[in-house]
């Protein structure tokens, strides 16, 4: 059976409540319990004491025997206290006794006293039993009272009485506490479950792609506010990659328009035969069909390098040894721009894919190239650092402006807006550096200067 959460913390206060009064209260009624047996079993000691005290003080000085009248009013005195009054003389030879007087009487009051500690105990073994005192006068022992009761203790109607009311007073107490216990914890299950509730109610807005608003609340708790703040990370994320969607259909959509359009329109001209079909204007189209063929493979390098799929075979090499394969590569067309090029490596063993590699340092080295004006100077650093390699690509270019460095691994995105693809690239490169660096768990930082140049500093893991 699905319960809410609030339902649950509610049940888990009142059950944890209910455990621990429970518990408290068993602990208190039988410490009180024990108590009181203990004050009852002093008391009837006490009321012992008395009657012998009281029979005692009916002997002559030299130890003559109360009358029977006195006796028999020293009897009644016992019954009232729950007690069977005997006296026997020095030889054991039984002078007086209460039940012999009056057997009824005593009978019913012990009777009494058995329901009475059967109905509070159930399983109390209680019996008759006696208890023997001598009367001593002038210091010699005169005759032997024998007090005869329901044992080991037993409670009369206004112990019984007391204990009731002790009861009452401790199930109305444990039944408070529960309430409040049930108030507190209903209020507590919904202080936390609000906020949580809130965030539910947030991210079925995400789910149905509103991702505008944010959780500007804050909780005591703190798993809550870091849920709060995943929430909010997860709401920024989807809608970034919502705009760069959008945006990346835009650009694809701009970069295919010029190309179709100079083909229909060369292509209609030609059909209707405004224009003459000629050598040149058919290699005309086919180089706008070239272009898009190229921009198709770039769409495609852009999904297979993204995809979560993505297979790297890696192996080991030393990253310095890649470098220089893939400057020899450039030095022709450094030499026609008059770049110098500065390659400062030390010997670095990493674990990666070595072809994916290769095109992260020949797509920084191709974007150095492009942005750095004649005479400028390029360099490539490779070193490890702890447990990570390093691999550095600086140039003395124009630069990046810094509202510009957010969107730079974006697909199709161009800092300068006055480049074309022609002259400037695809517009994929830094995006399929990012792509292949992310998936070696690796990290890729930007430095820039406005007019003084950029510097793009890769971190791989060793």
């Amino acid at each position: 059976m699905n319960l809410s959460l609030k339902v649950k913390l509610t049940i888990s206060y009142v059950l944890l409540s209910l455990f621990l009064v429970t518990s408290l209260l068993f602990a208190s009624n039988y410490l009180l319990e024990k108590k009181f047996q203990t004050y009852v079993i002093n008391t009837q000691d006490k009321k012992n004491q008395d009657i012998v005290y009281l029979v005692t003080d009916e002997f002559g000085k030299n130890g003559e025997f109360p009358s029977e009248s006195m006796l028999r009013n020293l009897g009644n005195t016992a019954l009232a206290q729950g007690l069977v009054l005997m006296v026997s003389d020095t030889k054991d030879n039984q002078i007086f006794c209460m039940s012999t007087l009056d057997s009824r009487i005593c009978d019913n009051m012990l009777d009494s006293m058995r329901s009475n500690m059967a109905r509070i105990y159930p399983n109390f073994k209680g019996e008759y039993v006696e208890k023997h005192y001598d009367v001593i006068k002038n210091n010699v022992k005169v005759a032997t009272v024998t007090l005869g009761y329901y044992g080991p203790y037993f409670y009369n109607d206004e112990d019984v009485q007391f204990i009731k009311v002790l009861n009452r007073v401790f199930i109305t107490v444990g039944m408070l506490f529960l309430i409040i216990a049930a108030v507190f914890g209903f209020y507590m299950a919904n202080r936390m479950s609000r906020p949580i509730k809130k965030v539910i109610d947030k991210t079925r807005q995400i789910e149905e792609g509103n991702y505008t608003e944010r959780l500007t609340f804050s909780s005591g708790t703190i798993e809550l506010n870091q849920l709060i703040q995943s929430v909010n990370r997860l709401a920024d994320s989807l809608q970034r990659q919502q705009h760069s969607k959008k945006q990346m259909a835009k650009d694809y959509a701009h970069e295919f328009r010029t190309p179709l359009a100079s083909l229909q329109s060369n292509l209609e001209a030609m059909i209707d035969g405004v224009l003459e079909t000629t050598p040149e204007r058919l290699e005309s189209c086919r180089t706008e069909i070239l272009r898009l063929t190229r921009m198709l493979s770039d769409i495609d390098k852009i999904v297979k390098i993204e995809n979560e799929s993505l297979l790297l075979d890696k192996t080991k090499f030393d990253l310095q040894d890649l470098v220089h394969q893939v400057v020899l590569n450039f030095q022709p067309e450094l030499d026609s721009l008059k770049l110098q090029l500065k390659v400062s490596t030390k010997s670095c063993e990493i674990y990666a894919d070595k072809d994916k590699i290769v095109q992260v340092i020949i797509n920084l080295l191709s974007n150095a190239i492009k942005y750095t004006d004649e005479g400028g100077d390029i360099q490539i650093t490779a070193n490890r650092y702890l447990d990570k390699a390093e691999l550095i690509v600086s140039d003395t270019g124009e630069g990046i402006a810094q509202e510009e460095l957010p969107n730079i691994f974006e697909h199709l995105y161009r800092a300068d807006k006055s480049r074309s693809r022609n002259t400037g690239g695809s517009g994929i490169g830094l995006s399929v550096v990012k792509a292949i660096v992310d998936a070696h768990n690796g990290h890729i930082e930007v430095k820039t200067q406005l007019g003084k140049g950029s510097s793009f500093i890769i971190t791989l893991p060793q």
